[in-house]
């Protein structure tokens, strides 16, 4: 139901050892200019001080739970949906914090709760500059989403609660950890749901050392797309490993290797890679 304060929003936050980062994350969802949310934290019983801090804000619409997830981040966020009430739901990343005014502005695109909305984050902590920038699809989504690369930051999601349920939750499998994201937004994606770009700002995320994400996902990325190669004709499959080479190569300590990743995605990304791929080839010939 949707009262006179605007629909209940569930924040679902998990987390993992992060009591040094999840200060940041829980005080920007408080300071939230829309205040009608629960904020559902979800531990994986971690072993530094991360119940504590949670404690220390005291607002009964913080609801915390301990759970194991076996490493899956996906379990944690599935588990936080099943134990919330609202009718949509939006993901925070411990480590990752918001925008005032981003519910404000972004729970409006839900008054039709048939669409999954997104925005831009600003890259913070290891590297102050830059964004994680989404992008409108064009065309048939499925196409755009393998061979222009997942656009989407979860923390910067909002999504109706029966569209999670109806794709049974983020996927858990063990090989696909860091990209069960894109995997959930391209089995959306399937079924026709409509993906409202917002070309704003509303949030930060966070690079730094031990991010879950550093080095592997696009390895889980290049597995779920996989599984939809035979959607696509050799050009379009050629722009989807385009990007992926691009990502391998970011991601690869090795520089011989890295230009070879480069190099192929110089030959087959869309532009948005085939530019940046060019110039880290230049970089590295001046630069062995």
């Amino acid at each position: 139901m949707v009262d006179k304060l605007g629909p209940l929003v569930s924040i679902i936050l998990p987390s993992y050892n992060y009591a040094h980062f999840i200060d940041d994350a829980i005080s920007s969802v408080l300071s939230q200019t829309y205040g009608h949310y629960e904020l559902i934290v979800v531990d994986n019983y971690s072993e530094d001080q991360t119940s504590a801090v949670v404690a220390s804000f005291l607002d009964d619409r913080i609801k915390f739970f301990q759970f194991a997830n076996g490493g899956s981040i996906a379990a944690a966020r599935n588990f936080g949906v099943a134990n919330s009430t609202g009718e949509i739901v939006a993901f925070i990343d411990a480590d990752d914090k918001w925008k005032r005014t981003k519910l404000s502005e972004q729970v409006p695109l839900h008054s039709s709760l048939s669409a999954v909305s997104y925005h831009d984050l600003k890259i913070f902590g290891s590297r102050n500059f830059g964004k994680a920038k989404g992008r409108h699809f064009r065309g048939d989504l499925i196409v755009d989403m393998l061979t222009g690369g997942n656009p989407i930051a979860t923390s910067s999601v909002i999504v109706p609660r029966h569209l999670i349920n109806f794709a049974q939750g983020f996927p858990e499998d063990a090989d696909i950890v860091t990209a069960e994201d894109f995997a959930l937004w391209l089995k959306l994606a399937e079924h026709k749901v409509e993906f409202i770009y917002l070309p704003k700002t509303l949030g930060h995320y966070r690079l730094h050392s031990v991010s879950s994400s550093a080095g592997k996902s696009t390895r889980a990325a290049k597995i779920v797309v996989n599984r939809y190669r035979h959607r696509l004709s050799p050009k379009q499959q050629k722009r989807m490993d385009g990007w992926l080479d691009y990502g391998l190569g970011v991601s690869e300590p090795s520089a011989i290797i890295a230009r070879t990743h480069f190099i192929a995605a110089a030959k087959g990304a869309k532009f948005r890679f085939k530019w940046r791929a060019v110039i880290r080839v230049f970089i590295s010939l001046v630069n062995p």
